[in-house]
């Protein structure tokens, strides 16, 4: 796979998670004020993680880099957070916030 191919693949992975991200968010957003405020923290850390993941998007769009690895490792690091996040959200309001499982998360 050339570095073009592997970046436009990337980056529609990096959409992706950011799709489901803010289906969350629209999903907390629903929840009853009590509810809210218990996760809010964890919504705050979720907005960060899609501004990371619209600026690695971005970078691929305007400079697909040939090493990768060190904006891996920060979404890696992301992923980790986002992981406990939703865990966090998910025993906040009683129950599972997402209908299906994080397996995307890891992907």
């Amino acid at each position: 796979m050339d570095a073009t191919a592997y970046c436009e693949t990337l980056e529609e992975h990096l959409t992706g998670w950011k799709a489901k991200l803010y289906d969350v968010i629209r999903i907390v957003d629903r929840l009853p004020e009590k509810d809210k405020e218990t996760v809010f923290s964890s919504i705050r850390g979720l907005h960060a993680i899609v501004d990371q993941i619209d600026t690695e998007v971005e970078q691929l769009r305007t400079a697909c880099p040939a090493d990768w690895s060190p904006n891996r490792q920060t979404l890696d690091n992301k992923m980790a957070e986002l992981k406990q996040s939703l865990k966090r959200i998910s025993e906040n309001v009683g129950g599972p916030v997402i209908p299906d499982t994080l397996a995307w998360v890891s992907k």
